[in-house]
């Protein structure tokens, strides 16, 4: 079952992208921006919570992540979207 960040941010992708271009980012894009943002969580300190932004290189849209890092050295993303970019 998909974490409710991610039903979130697949949605949103859809909103933006459309839903045959979804299935594209999930596969392709997504798990490249995943990677860098746990390398990231991972690098903070217990306790800490960090977001960033990604943007599409083509201007479509940006990710959003927000995560922590838990006190047992946990890293876990806490809320995703995407966004039109203006």
């Amino acid at each position: 079952m998909k974490e409710n960040w991610m039903k979130q941010l697949l949605t949103d992708i859809g909103r933006i992208a459309g839903a045959e271009k979804t299935s594209h980012y999930q596969v392709t894009v997504l798990p490249q921006i995943l990677a860098d943002f746990y390398k990231m969580l991972q690098g903070l300190q217990a306790g800490k919570e960090a977001s960033e932004q990604y943007r599409m290189e083509d201007g479509s849209m940006e990710i959003r992540l927000r995560g922590i890092k838990q006190a047992d050295g946990m890293v876990k993303i806490t809320s995703a979207g995407a966004y039109t970019v203006r």
